[in-house]
């Protein structure tokens, strides 16, 4: 038989001395907090140690690489094939000169980079060779024809435009060709390639012996004008020129036999020919001789 004794608590409740005292107020706190759910903190977890683990990787790779003095470059090994570009605007374009690390330099964007600088650039290729060189090979576009008679820009046989050496005169002229052709590094329009068929395909055949073109002049849209070496205006065209593609060049190599032909008996007979039409069929060819 136990005995127990009342006793008032603060809160005007009374309890029995002797019976356990609750602490209501610290089992509600205990009832409010309940644990995370895995399908919550376990994904965090996965989270966090992949975090770290990149970080590591990181910081084991920059001292391993592109934070390691032995990566330092020494030397540059540039090649140039063609006479514009020097090795000092390599390094310049580039960003790199020997004692930066070889692998803290992005060679894609490197080489991105040196391309819109440089519309003469044809390719560029940048490689890293251990453990402390960077060869860059650089292959130039070559010029095969002047925009403008008085201009400084050049277009070669793929039709982009890049800037030309000083002093560089012995090349056909292109003329006529609208200023939004006259910008480096873009490529030029339809017209304009036509030109460049007829100038490739005298410098590729035997057809260049005979036929030595001075100029040309792409304004007319509908058809082209040449002037030859020694003042031969010839007019030329053929079915569809106006749309891309390698059936156009048989063609242009047919109206430029014709105008040798013309050339050749012209002076067989001991007279100059001074104009030919040859945007009609091959039966009707006006021409004028004196």
């Amino acid at each position: 038989m136990g005995f127990w004794k009342s006793i008032t608590e603060d809160d005007g409740k009374t309890r029995r001395e002797g019976a356990p005292k609750l602490n209501t107020r610290r089992d509600q706190r205990l009832e409010g907090k309940r644990p995370l759910p895995k399908v919550i903190w376990i994904p965090l977890a996965v989270l966090l140690t992949l975090a770290m683990g990149t970080w590591l990787t990181y910081k084991i790779s920059a001292l391993l690489f592109w934070e390691n003095p032995h990566y330092a470059i020494r030397k540059m090994d540039i090649h140039i094939d063609g006479p514009t570009i020097t090795a000092n605007q390599v390094r310049d374009y580039t960003g790199v000169s020997e004692g930066t690390n070889l692998f803290a330099a992005n060679l894609r964007g490197m080489r991105t980079d040196f391309m819109k600088k440089t519309p003469v650039a044809k390719s560029v290729t940048i490689q890293r060779r251990m453990p402390d060189t960077l060869i860059v090979n650089i292959v130039e576009r070559v010029p095969l024809a002047r925009l403008g008679r008085w201009g400084s820009l050049a277009v070669d046989r793929e039709g982009y435009v890049f800037s030309l050496k000083a002093g560089s005169r012995d090349y056909p002229v292109i003329s006529g060709c609208t200023a939004e052709t006259l910008k480096p590094g873009v490529k030029v329009e339809q017209i304009v390639m036509n030109a460049i068929d007829i100038v490739d395909v005298c410098n590729r055949t035997k057809v260049g012996e005979h036929v030595k073109i001075a100029s040309l002049d792409v304004s007319p849209k509908q058809y082209l004008e040449l002037y030859l070496n020694a003042g031969e205006r010839i007019k030329i065209a053929w079915q569809d020129m106006n749309l891309p593609g390698p059936e156009s060049r048989p063609r242009i190599e047919q109206k430029l036999w014709a105008l040798a032909a013309a050339l050749r008996n012209s002076e067989e007979r001991g007279r100059r020919l001074v104009s030919l039409d040859l945007t009609f069929t091959d039966q009707y060819v006006p021409g004028q001789e004196y």
